[in-house]
């Protein structure tokens, strides 16, 4: 199957593609890091069976203080993949923020592309995704380099990347074999994924022996974004990867 995948080099794409290939399929990679830049997205020479938009501005902090970049990469950027990608099937990355999307631009960015996304463009709103290759500003890199400055008492779902991997991959496979995207039976739906179990973050800190101290973090972070998995599992996707184990 060909398959373009954006965000091809970033830290979900790289484990995306890597199990793609493995699969069989005819992946065209979309990265900028590849001089493809997402705002100048067409498929003239590769036209795919389908599309995987994971390419994005991703850190939340970050989003407070550069709204407009955001704003034009993730969502005005996007349009242009949707738009062109009318009538092809696709999973795009969105974000557990979009449930709580008044907190920062970036949640506001990922709500945007849920709206502007059309039928039979699938949006995964993920969790805190952790596991091999993790970018330096996430929690989990950050506890393994010792750069925590302070912990909070926030509930963080911590999905392993390799699970999100499989849930962008059972998207498609039934979107393909089964006709389920394709016959708009799924009308622009959005999903949870995580493991839909909550670890409080300062003790977590405390389980890698940091001893920083206890504040309430930023007005941007949500609380808790633990997921509710119960549609997703329906379609017979289940987290393997616990953080504790």
């Amino acid at each position: 199957m060909k398959i373009i995948v954006t965000g091809s080099e970033g830290f979900i794409g790289k484990h995306l593609v890597k199990s793609l290939l493995k699969s069989g399929h005819d992946v065209t990679c979309w990265d900028i890091t590849l001089n493809r830049d997402i705002k100048d997205f067409h498929f003239t020479e590769h036209h795919p069976d389908f599309v995987i938009h994971l390419a994005a501005l991703t850190n939340v902090r970050e989003s407070v203080s550069q709204p407009d970049q955001y704003w034009k990469t993730n969502v005005e950027y996007s349009k242009i993949i949707f738009d062109a990608c009318r009538h092809i099937p696709m999973v795009y990355a969105s974000s557990s923020c979009a449930s709580q999307w008044w907190k920062s631009p970036y949640g506001t960015t990922k709500r945007a592309m849920e709206e502007l996304a059309h039928d039979g463009h699938i949006g995964l709103r993920f969790t805190v995704v952790w596991g091999p290759g993790s970018p330096e500003h996430m929690l989990m890199s950050r506890l393994a380099d010792g750069k925590i400055k302070y912990k909070t008492n926030h509930i963080r779902d911590f999905l392993h990347v390799f699970d999100a991997v499989k849930a962008i991959e059972l998207i498609m496979n039934i979107g393909t074999k089964s006709g389920l995207v394709n016959h708009m039976t799924i009308e622009n739906k959005v999903y949870d994924v995580g493991t839909g179990k909550g670890v409080v973050v300062s003790e977590l800190v405390e389980r890698y022996g940091i001893n920083v101290p206890l504040k309430e973090g930023e007005p941007c972070e949500m609380y808790n974004n633990v997921a509710n998995i119960t549609e997703i599992e329906k379609l017979g996707w289940k987290p393997t990867m616990d953080l504790y184990r």
